[in-house]
């Protein structure tokens, strides 16, 4: 009985001390090398969406910020939200990225916790870029990226082809299903504009 008498307190001591971080991830699987990030201007944390571009950018995808997505111009679309709690100073608390597909279905998602709000841990005031880099690395480590810019060089460069043929030579490319999906849709439309 008095060993739990001690170790009680301790657990609880140690839990007020070490607020715990949760994440969870759904990793992205495959996507295009450019992403448009719809801005959220009800974020407060001034440097999230840079330390957003930075880690997209660390892993091969580049990222235009939009007010207001222009759908045409953009398949794969990040959100994001975040929030500050506040001890002595702001800091980050909760974050969340998600990124969507042609049909703005949900390819991905991360988000980023701190339970208790960091209770008594010194490590709540760490900055946005040390709480969200290893959330993104998480999220895009093995992702597929497939290059945006030769797909639009090659729809562009053979305008003779049949839409059989270039149908048959997409095929060839072995895309992920969302990547041939979206290529396929633009061969439709081109197809039909030409004629």
């Amino acid at each position: 009985m008095s060993k739990l008498r001690i170790a009680l307190p301790l657990l609880a001591a140690l839990t007020l001390l070490g607020g715990c971080t949760a994440t969870r991830v759904t990793p992205l699987k495959t996507a295009a090398d450019q992403m448009c990030i719809e801005e959220n201007p009800k974020v407060q944390v001034s440097d999230f969406v840079p330390v957003l571009q930075e880690g997209f950018a660390r892993h091969g995808i580049q990222t235009q910020l939009y007010s207001k997505i222009p759908r045409a111009d953009c398949p794969y679309v990040v959100t994001y939200t975040a929030r500050r709690s506040w001890d002595m100073a702001p800091y980050l608390s909760t974050a969340e990225i998600t990124i969507l597909g042609p049909r703005r279905q949900t390819l991905a998602k991360a988000s980023y916790h701190l339970r208790g709000k960091g209770g008594l841990s010194l490590m709540k005031w760490q900055g946005t870029k040390s709480k969200i880099d290893p959330v993104i690395d998480e999220l895009l480590a093995s992702a597929q990226l497939s290059s945006t810019i030769a797909q639009q060089a090659d729809s562009t460069h053979e305008p003779r082809k049949s839409l059989d043929e270039r149908v048959h030579d997409l095929q060839q490319q072995k895309l992920g299903y969302e990547d041939y999906q979206r290529a396929y849709r633009q061969l439709l439309l081109e197809h039909q504009s030409a004629q």
